[in-house]
């Protein structure tokens, strides 16, 4: 069970962001408190994610790729690594170590934080930091991420965000993106296809017109993401390298995801094969990869 005195609370003005360094680097909650309501500008953490349920927070990191790896195998300068099955009875790795990592927080001020995880070689033979640095600035939350490779040969990378935001029956996602990955039954990648009609991000996506998990490409690193019902909305932005856009919305549930990452699904293998635009970064030793998120709500009524 999470240690709840490790968790973190920063604060601007009347908006607030909690964190639990312990539970995944994760956040908890970011909400303002205006005129007397509340909103959560992510789905707050529930309590299972109190007891230390990762998916039933608000939101985690994805280190040192995002999304999956088909059967958790893949081939990086000639030679195969195999992963741990880490989301069983899912037959692929996914996201990586920082999710289900206890990070530590590094630094610490009444508007900002920064937490840390260091990762030793095991099955993923590369050690390696990864840092988040979270800062409030009225209701606008800034999200810096860095992923260091501390290991003395080349390191296939990649990383992203994975916040969960509250669904509304008329909530609604716009981003400008060219195409979309189609995929399978495991959720791997089919084809890359032009936008269809009822997976058009450009004009407006709605959970609730069916399942979603799809990777979109082509994305100019700017998403809108709307709650007419309660007159509020929020644009997120991102930085290179975190060029791709996963949106995902399960059937019968209350959240939806919008996740800024720099790599697609199955990308250290689409890298293997010479498949383009699957985003992997190649780290020689030494070498970082940085990127920023920032969240910008606002009430529109």
């Amino acid at each position: 069970m999470p240690n709840s005195a490790s968790r973190v609370q920063l604060e601007s003005q009347s908006t607030f962001l909690e964190l639990d360094p312990e539970n995944g680097g994760s956040i908890l909650d970011y909400r303002s408190e205006t005129g007397g309501k509340t909103f959560h500008w992510m789905r707050p953490a529930g309590d299972k994610g109190l007891q230390g349920d990762i998916l039933d927070l608000s939101c985690f990191p994805l280190f040192p790729f995002s999304s999956r790896i088909r059967n958790g195998v893949f081939q990086f300068h000639g030679k195969e690594y195999r992963l741990p099955l880490n989301f069983l009875p899912e037959k692929h790795t996914i996201h990586g170590h920082g999710w289900s990592a206890s990070w530590k927080l590094k630094d610490h001020s009444s508007d900002s934080a920064t937490l840390e995880y260091r990762h030793s070689p095991d099955e993923w033979p590369w050690s390696y930091e990864a840092l988040q640095n979270f800062s409030l600035e009225g209701e606008n939350l800034s999200v810096e991420l860095e992923l260091r490779n501390t290991s003395e040969s080349s390191m296939p990378a990649g990383f992203g965000l994975h916040p969960y935001f509250v669904r509304t029956p008329r909530s609604r996602v716009t981003a400008e993106c060219e195409r979309i990955w189609i995929n399978d039954d495991e959720v791997m990648p089919l084809r890359l296809d032009p936008l269809p009609t009822d997976r058009n991000i450009k004009e407006g996506l709605m959970p609730e017109v069916g399942f979603i998990d799809n990777t979109f490409t082509g994305w100019n690193r700017k998403a809108k993401i709307e709650w007419p019902e309660w007159n509020a909305e929020m644009v997120m932005e991102s930085d290179a390298p975190l060029d791709f856009l996963v949106m995902y919305a399960p059937l019968n549930e209350d959240f939806f995801c919008v996740e800024p990452v720099s790599n697609v699904t199955n990308a250290f293998n689409m890298m293997d094969c010479g498949e383009a635009g699957h985003g992997t970064t190649v780290l020689e030793a030494g070498q970082s990869l940085k990127s920023r998120i920032t969240f910008m709500p606002k009430w529109t009524g």
